[in-house]
């Protein structure tokens, strides 16, 4: 019975994070972008000073290629530029434009903007006890995956790895 209710339980968390996932997915078709762009433009709105292909990357979990396929739409449509850094000449920080910051501040502002609404309108506590909350499950979860991972070989899962790169 108690295993029953933990799965059920489960379900109930796993349905509210596709749910949100979701909605992040249908604002972003909302204003002409993929899930991924919208990501990539939000890091790039977050950082304007210290934005790069490969912090975008570790942000955002894609790979080097799909980010990069991104950064040129961006570049095409003038919203994003790439300069040379001061401290590292390998490295081109990824700028948006001015074009880009007024296209970012209408689609991602607005974006932060609706989140920090509805945080208003929850508690301080509430607020801590959901961060608390999703650290838990986030630390949980990392420690069985590596767990998992480490305890299973190709004869389990049926074959050879499949490299998707």
């Amino acid at each position: 019975m108690v295993q029953l209710e933990n799965r059920m339980t489960e379900n109930r968390l796993s349905e509210k994070y596709q749910s949100l996932s979701r909605l992040f997915d249908e604002y972003a078709r909302a204003v002409g972008l993929t899930s991924m762009s919208l990501t990539v433009l939000g890091i790039i709105y977050d950082n304007p000073e210290e934005c790069t292909q490969k912090l975008i990357c570790e942000q955002s979990q894609f790979t080097k290629q799909s980010v990069n396929m991104i950064i040129k739409s961006f570049l095409k449509h003038g919203y994003v530029e790439l300069v040379e850094m001061k401290t590292d000449r390998r490295n081109k920080q990824v700028k948006l434009s001015e074009s880009g910051a007024e296209y970012a501040e209408k689609i991602v502002g607005r974006l932060c903007e609706v989140e920090a609404d509805v945080m208003k309108k929850i508690t301080d506590e509430q607020r801590e006890a959901l961060i608390v909350y999703a650290e838990i499950y986030e630390e949980g979860i990392r420690n069985e995956i590596a767990r998992l991972a480490g305890n299973i070989n190709k004869k389990e899962i049926g074959g050879d790895r499949i490299d998707t790169r």
